[in-house]
């Protein structure tokens, strides 16, 4: 079985925390930065999974189409 969204979101939003906790160790401005927004990419990431997540589980698959059903 494979991960949940849920699960998912949350390895993101652990990923997005371990960047900032990062980024308050180091000195240097433009890696700090960049830590930040690697951070903030986790976050909008997290984000769109928790946003998807009610269609992923609604989602019915189609039934299979006839050969030569231009449907």
């Amino acid at each position: 079985m494979g991960i949940t969204p849920a699960q998912l979101a949350a390895r993101y939003w652990g990923y997005a925390a371990q960047c900032l906790i990062v980024a308050q160790r180091q000195d240097d401005a433009g890696d700090k930065l960049a830590l930040i927004n690697m951070a903030q990419a986790w976050v909008n990431l997290a984000e769109q999974t928790e946003k998807d997540t009610p269609s992923l589980s609604a989602y019915e698959t189609p039934a299979p189409r006839a050969p030569g059903d231009m449907r």
